[in-house]
């Protein structure tokens, strides 16, 4: 049935003034510059963080069509649902929404016929007619957005009981939110979310091989569908452990033993160090240096610097990454360093703001690391600023607090030299130290 423009805006009781500013309102809050240059991931995040203070599902491809990425007709506007959640994600009290406002439009011209009446009474059946098809097609315009934005009932996962250091293993206990779609749990985020039985209070458990701080969560489609659970899993002290890149979920990490690392008091663990513990030095490997302990500190105030380089060569890899990695309790600092023209494939993460080749121009992360390099990361407030010897490379502001440091990572592809590792707070306080 078709509607006209004034009867759609009426029943949305919103002008286009005030939903312009609550979607402005909404890019300024959910931190990510323009909506124009927003990604899918952008909207699916995007998706959460409503969901999370709403309880209102609005789905990526609906927050899409609001923003104007996805072509709609000339007549499309959000349902009232969807406007409210996003009035409430960002406290947007103006204008509000009055139940009896969708049907003004209708009281007003069925007043104004029934005047009308008492001079034409053979008109009493059209106007019985249209107040039937604005009826009839406001219903099913409804039915179409609700099938596109609705309440969201959460997923939940709690953590029942951890068992053994490295490895350890977790015991969860997990409701889906129904029990017709397919749903998935992330256990780690190195590796895809895996399939689980539809219920509630079900059991599932998971293997962690190696330290760090694992944020578990269930996944419907591309859309998280429930809270983080925290899985922490501690270090005595730095590990180091050896792994290939892109391996299957439950393929084995291996422990390497630090003293054979030490080469002249430089950490190097060598192909015959790294073939010794069952590895095939013949395929791309990844080594990291683990060091996961609570440290009391937040992480948005610090100093992180170190020394380092990559292997001359290694059997398929021309980019010599390495990466820097700083674990809070809420968020992380994740920072990728390649040879150049490797430039295209360096991602990093700083709290929510994800950078990668869509939507940042990351050459500066890219320099010779086959040859000694010192990396000072500096954190005032929130404000980044990244040294590599000396020389200012990169800037950036963050918004969401990292929280309490909780762990620090620094990996190799390939087996890589560090001669030192220095984070300490902005009073010059030892937090990690190799």
């Amino acid at each position: 049935m078709y509607l006209n423009i004034s009867t759609l805006k009426a029943k949305l009781s919103m002008n286009n003034n005030d939903f312009s500013s609550i979607l402005e309102l909404v890019e300024s809050k959910f931190g990510r510059g323009s909506s124009k240059n927003w990604k899918n991931r952008d909207f699916e995040d995007l998706n959460f963080e409503i969901s999370k203070k709403t309880k209102t599902n609005i789905s990526a491809h609906t927050l899409k069509r609001v923003f104007g990425k996805i072509k709609t007709d000339e007549y499309y506007l959000p349902q009232k649902a969807t406007i409210q959640a996003l009035k409430q994600y960002v406290n947007f009290e103006k204008n509000e929404i009055k139940k009896n406002e969708i049907q003004s439009p209708i009281v007003k011209e069925d007043v104004d016929l029934n005047q009308k009446e008492k001079k034409r009474k053979s008109k009493t059946s059209i106007l019985v007619l249209i107040i039937s098809i604005l009826v009839i097609s406001s219903t099913v315009f409804y039915l179409y957005l609700s099938q596109n934005s609705g309440q969201l009932i959460p997923g939940e996962i709690k953590l029942i009981s951890t068992e053994g250091r490295i490895p350890a293993s977790a015991q969860f206990e997990y409701s889906t939110p129904n029990n017709k779609d397919s749903f998935r749990i992330c256990y780690d985020g190195n590796f895809e979310p895996i399939p689980v039985p539809n219920g509630k209070n079900l059991k599932s458990n998971y293997y962690y091989q190696y330290p760090g701080l694992f944020r578990v969560r269930m996944w419907k489609n591309k859309q998280i569908v429930s809270p983080n659970t925290l899985v922490y899993v501690q270090s005595k002290g730095w590990e180091i452990f050896g792994r290939y890149p892109k391996q299957k979920q439950m393929e084995r990490f291996y422990p390497i033993n630090m003293e054979k690392c030490m080469q002249s008091g430089l950490f190097y663990p060598t192909k015959s160090v790294i073939s010794s513990v069952g590895m095939d030095t013949t395929r791309l490997t990844e080594i990291t240096l683990n060091n996961y302990h609570p440290t009391g500190i937040m992480g948005d105030n610090f100093k992180l610097e170190t020394t380092l380089k990559n292997a001359d060569e290694w059997p398929g890899s021309s980019c010599n990454s390495v990466y820097l990695y700083i674990v809070g309790l809420k968020e992380s600092i994740e920072l990728h360093f390649a040879n150049p023209g490797c430039s295209y494939w360096i991602h990093c993460r700083i709290s929510e703001k994800k950078l990668d080749r869509h939507n940042e121009n990351l050459k500066n992360f890219s320099f010779d690391l086959t040859q000694w390099q010192n990396i000072r990361i500096e954190n005032t407030n929130k404000n980044i600023r990244v040294f590599v010897n000396n020389i200012a490379r990169f800037s950036t502001s963050y918004s969401e607090s990292i929280g309490e440091i909780m762990g620090v990572t620094v990996k190799f592809q390939g087996n890589g030299y560090l001669k030192n590792y220095s984070l300490t707070d902005l009073n010059n306080k030892e937090i990690f130290n190799f």
